[in-house]
């Protein structure tokens, strides 16, 4: 029986330093840019890696796009989702294109109301002096979502513009994730688990599987519970979700 590890990385994998365990052993595992290291993998994860990829074909699910899925310091060997589900890519390091061709039209219908979704929360940061950065992501010649992040983990500023800024917008077209100093607006014609339904049903072949979700976001759940098994870690968004509904 193939075995097959649906992955999600930051948070799951790795994280930054200040999400690290205190004097937890760990090494850098994403960068920055200019070449900084920017996430870690604790001993623990390292161990988790190792064992799924002793057992499993392991596939990155990430909103990474391809720039900064480049800078993880992991040697995946597979598939890999990027973007939020946007992007398949191939193991030779190219674009399926039956999936590209679904999602490419699509991409570039909505990008004029991506850029005006940004354009917006800019405004609303500068006139609120949150100092948050919105930017649009874009990937192979795609715009595929926004991001809002503050330079200093200001939590507090994201959930004003989420709570305050985006409920007065037509986000009918759109989700809302919200994790940590992460805020992003996507497409509903996106979603990790209309990728991984698509590497499911064209990417790995007949015969008997056995398939494992590993997440650590609410928005991940569509895409976990596609998998036989799930799991996140015990410190995630999703892991708290669960304790409180207990």
């Amino acid at each position: 029986m193939n075995v097959y590890a649906f992955l999600d990385l930051d948070d799951t994998l790795f994280q930054t330093l200040p999400k690290c365990p205190p004097a937890a052993p760990r090494r850098p595992a994403a960068f920055r840019k200019d070449g900084e290291p920017l996430s870690f993998m604790t001993d623990r994860q390292m161990r988790l890696l190792d064992a799924l990829e002793s057992i499993a074909t392991v596939i990155p699910v990430t909103a990474r796009n391809l720039d900064a899925f480049r800078r993880v310091n992991v040697a995946f060997r597979s598939l890999a989702i990027l973007d939020f589900g946007g992007v398949i890519l191939q193991a030779d390091g190219q674009a399926d294109a039956a999936w590209d061709a679904l999602i490419r039209p699509q991409a570039r219908a909505a990008g004029s109301d991506l850029e005006k979704v940004r354009a917006a929360i800019q405004d609303y940061s500068a006139g609120n002096d949150l100092g948050v950065n919105a930017r649009l992501i874009s990937d192979f010649d795609m715009p595929l979502y926004v991001v809002v992040k503050h330079p200093e983990a200001n939590v507090a500023a994201l959930d004003r513009v989420r709570c305050e800024h985006l409920p007065p917008l037509d986000l009918s077209r759109f989700f809302v994730h919200a994790n940590g100093n992460n805020l992003s607006i996507v497409p509903r014609f996106l979603g990790k688990e209309q990728a991984v339904r698509h590497v499911l049903e064209n990417q790995l072949g007949p015969g008997p599987r056995l398939t494992i979700g590993i997440g650590d976001s609410v928005s991940d759940v569509p895409f976990l519970r596609l998998c036989d098994f799930l799991m996140a870690p015990s410190q995630s968004q999703l892991a708290a979700l669960w304790s409180a509904a207990v």
